[in-house]
């Protein structure tokens, strides 16, 4: 599903932080989530411990005031009880409660200070009822404390502009599809607060309210680490890749000071038989299309006592690192060379770090330090799609 941009622009119209040590919270006003505002799930199980450094504001679904409360400095338990949504021993009920930061106060969850609001709901997901708690905040809040995360402040402030143009696309689109994000990578690296730098924060004002777009839709912009020297269309990396955008490689010289811009492994051959379902017997040859190298093969195909699978890259990745630590994992889909099988071993030379699809990030810190500023970048790595400022 694609995001409207009329559905997202019109109220966009950003309001940042100070810089200053003890930051004002700005709130939503009451009722549903406002447009530019985005719910990031921060905690969710039976128990989930709470805190907050003064006052604070329990309010119902639509943002009514119940209470005023003084009794979190220490922290304290959410948790059920038949049913009912309990704080620090006291019942607050059955439905959907926000705990609202009230005189310059700050929410915590899990140990996470946050800024805006802590949403909190009872999430039935078929098998078992639990809590979900999700910090409410405006997408440039949000940004904040995702950008430290997903790109260093040594990358440059052009790069951390271009960085910050692309988590804001994607964060709203994602919003526009499931109306919540997670804070790690399944989403985009959120760690509150406590992370936040001037330059990450300089960044988002350089850049607020902009967005990149496609046929009047906010894109999806995913980035990743490191291209390897040619990022990856986007159908060689996600089940339902968009159209007319990221579909083709795109040429990325700047990239070759990562430390992920090449490396090796070697699997054990019996593992690998293992993994995609082959026989015992030994490895006998993996097989890549297209055969020149480097690049994305578009099927490898994986032989052994006489039996052969046949993968996509994506795939191939995915299934021999699994629970493998970082060292041993597949990096990325990009090969610098053919694989080979010696001494018992499957032996992969690949390129980058990540998936491969739109902006490289050391790509984009590389081409910053030759000069190049934040649209500069966005046009190399999502040439077809448009920046504009959303009113």
């Amino acid at each position: 599903m694609r995001t409207p941009v009329h559905a997202i622009a019109v109220v966009l119209a950003l309001s940042l932080v100070s810089c200053a040590e003890a930051p004002r919270v700005k709130l939503p006003p009451d009722g549903a989530r406002p447009l530019g505002w985005v719910d990031v799930l921060v905690g969710s199980g039976d128990v989930v411990v709470v805190a907050c450094d003064g006052d604070y504001l329990v309010a119902d679904s639509s943002g009514a005031t119940r209470e005023r409360r003084l009794d979190l400095r220490e922290g304290g338990e959410l948790s059920l009880r038949s049913g009912q949504i309990v704080l620090a021993g006291r019942t607050l009920g059955p439905g959907t409660v926000e705990l609202r930061p009230d005189d310059g106060s700050v929410l915590s969850c899990e140990g996470t200070r946050y800024r805006g609001l802590l949403r909190v709901e009872v999430h039935d997901d078929g098998e078992r009822t639990a809590l979900r708690v999700m910090n409410r905040l405006h997408v440039d809040e949000y940004l904040m404390g995702v950008l430290p995360g997903e790109m260093p402040d040594r990358f440059g402030i052009e790069a951390l502009a271009a960085q910050a143009v692309a988590a804001r696309s994607y964060v709203l689109a994602e919003i526009g599809r499931r109306g919540w994000v997670f804070p790690d990578q399944r989403s985009q690296v959120y760690g509150g607060l406590d992370v936040e730098t001037p330059m990450s924060r300089r960044a988002i004002e350089l850049t607020g309210s902009q967005v990149l777009t496609y046929q009047g839709d906010v894109i999806t912009a995913w980035f990743h680490s490191t291209c390897g020297g040619a990022t990856s269309p986007a159908r060689l990396a996600f089940n339902f890749p968009p159209v007319g955008i990221m579909e083709s490689s795109v040429i990325c010289p700047d990239c070759e000071h990562s430390p992920t811009w090449s490396w090796t492994r070697r699997v054990d051959a019996a593992r690998v038989c293992r993994v995609f379902g082959l026989p015992a017997g030994p490895l006998t040859a993996v097989l890549a299309e297209p055969q020149q190298f480097p690049a994305i093969p578009e099927r490898i195909r994986l032989s052994a006592g006489g039996t052969s699978v046949t993968v996509s890259a994506k795939e191939f990745r995915a299934r021999l690192s699994a629970g493998q630590p970082f060292a041993a994992q597949v990096l990325s889909p990009r090969w610098g060379a053919a694989a080979r099988i010696e001494d018992g071993e499957l032996v992969l030379s690949g390129r980058g770090w990540g998936h491969g699809v739109g902006l490289c990030q050391y790509g984009a810190g590389g081409y910053a330090s030759r000069g190049a500023g934040y649209r500069e970048i966005l046009k190399r790595y999502y040439p077809r799609a448009e920046l504009i400022q959303l009113i």
